[in-house]
């Protein structure tokens, strides 16, 4: 899969590297200016979904739910999780389309908890040793626990295992990810579809509803309602801005990095959206 350039890409992250991004007041003003939708409609988007990474929701069940997670674990219960027969498609997917990810990343949630982590992990190294030996196949843990610690115990050496080693609900360098960006009067004129560094950081989400442009649109979903996960493999010519004009507004993520909460920030949309959950929650279709 190709990754298509855009002029920001090319040119101006060549400048933010080495001047914007290593000042935090900077690469805010200058963000907010290229953000903005006469300037977007002028050169395009900033960021694009990158086909190097990317990360597998396979649980949201959580034995930290912590404060501001990124998935919302906590604020928003739910014991969907992926199946093994998904993960298998998933896999099939890649094969077909000849896909080889720079690195697939066992996510949650907890990744531990999931009741078949081991098994979904074996067929994820399977894949690696027949198809695609460069891949990294890497689960993410917070480490907490000797359930946890038990299942990484068994965890095959051939998987990276990407141990936070979480000692508490509270982190210090988390953001508030319930605070939408469309809530914040600054951003009025701001065109959400650009996305943000996310996109390149974390790469690709897949849930068990399907494929999200990047890592968090899909734990926004799960709580919107939106129901926008493509259901088969996006293709190079795909550049799904419909997910990021309707997913980035309500991403706390988009706001960039830096900016560190230990409180739990909660604005209006995501309030309601909340709400709404705990009464109905969403039924999304299925990967």
């Amino acid at each position: 899969m190709k990754q298509r350039i855009t002029f920001f890409e090319k040119y101006f992250s060549r400048f933010a590297e080495r001047f914007v991004l290593k000042h935090e007041t900077l690469k805010r003003v200058c963000f907010f200016i290229i953000a903005q939708k006469p300037v977007t409609k002028l050169f395009g988007p900033i960021f694009t979904r990158t086909p190097k990474n990317i990360e597998l929701d396979l649980t949201y069940t959580c034995n930290l739910n912590c404060v501001n997670c990124v998935r919302s674990c906590g604020l928003a219960p739910s014991n969907d999780r992926m199946t093994v027969e998904q993960v298998k498609r998933f896999i099939k997917e890649n094969i077909d389309n000849n896909m080889k990810w720079a690195k697939i990343r066992a996510m949650g949630g907890e990744p531990t908890l999931h009741p078949d982590i081991l098994e979904i992990l074996e067929l994820l190294l399977e894949y690696k040793r027949n198809h695609a030996p460069d891949t990294c196949i890497e689960i993410v843990t917070n480490g907490y626990s000797e359930k946890v610690k038990n299942v990484l115990s068994k965890v095959q050496g051939e998987v990276n295992i990407a141990n936070s080693s979480k000692k508490s609900r509270v982190q210090d360098r988390f953001l508030a990810f319930n605070l939408a960006p469309r809530d914040i009067p600054y951003y009025k004129f701001t065109d959400f579809s650009i996305g943000c560094r996310a996109m390149n950081a974390c790469g690709m989400g897949m849930t068990p509803s399907g494929y999200y442009l990047c890592a968090m649109a899909g734990g926004i979903d799960r709580v919107f309602g939106f129901d926008i996960a493509r259901k088969k493999m996006p293709l190079p010519g795909d550049p799904m801005l419909d997910q990021s004009t309707v997913i980035c507004q309500y991403c706390g993520r988009f706001r960039g990095m830096g900016g560190w909460v230990k409180k739990e920030i909660i604005s209006p949309s995501w309030q309601k959206a909340l709400k709404e959950y705990k009464t109905k929650k969403p039924t999304l279709s299925s990967y």
